[in-house]
């Protein structure tokens, strides 16, 4: 890798080492993972509607299972959704999102791994995105291991869609980027 890549890459890593330093045990094995094939992820996102930024933050945390087979997650939406352009400019205020999802790895080379997932998610609030609690929910991600001792990143677009079960039927979408524990 680049000399200017490893760079960038070092420095959300020694930020989050000072952050959750004093959390790791001097075996190497984490307190934030609860068995030994769990991997945490926990990081910052943002929410977006037909390809328009709404200015939603969203705060991921996630715990995968079995090798990353499966995934529970939280997903605080913590600000108010907007799109300055549309005659409705307030799509979401604030709210909560909890999703349960298989993962598969479809792609693997190298320092990058490719990920697929659909599963089940409930939003604790109704809005102008969707009219219901219950969605499905997808998932493409990329995670990153640059420097292939184990610390990697997540880059992961997300959709909730109720399937048209009740309309209309706009759906949530989000991009994250979250640090694996």
């Amino acid at each position: 890798m680049p000399r200017r890549w490893t760079c960038v890459w070092r420095l959300p890593s020694a930020f989050l080492s000072i952050l959750i330093g004093p959390l790791q045990p001097a075996s190497g094995d984490s307190l934030l993972s609860p068995c030994a094939h769990c991997l945490v992820l926990v990081g910052l996102g943002t929410s977006y509607y037909d390809f328009n930024w709404t200015r939603g933050l969203v705060l991921p945390v996630t715990l995968e299972l079995q090798d990353s087979r499966w995934e529970l997650g939280v997903f605080r939406f913590q600000t108010d959704q907007h799109d300055p352009g549309s005659a409705k400019p307030l799509f979401a205020h604030p709210y909560w999102g909890f999703t349960a999802m298989r993962r598969w790895q479809v792609l693997h080379r190298g320092w990058a791994r490719l990920y697929l997932g659909f599963g089940a998610n409930y939003r604790t609030e109704l809005d102008y995105l969707e009219p219901t609690h219950w969605n499905f929910a997808y998932l493409i991600a990329v995670r990153f291991s640059p420097d292939g001792r184990g610390r990697s990143f997540e880059l992961g677009v997300r959709h909730w869609s109720d399937f048209w079960i009740k309309k209309p039927n706009r759906g949530q979408d989000l991009v994250t980027l979250s640090y694996v524990f």
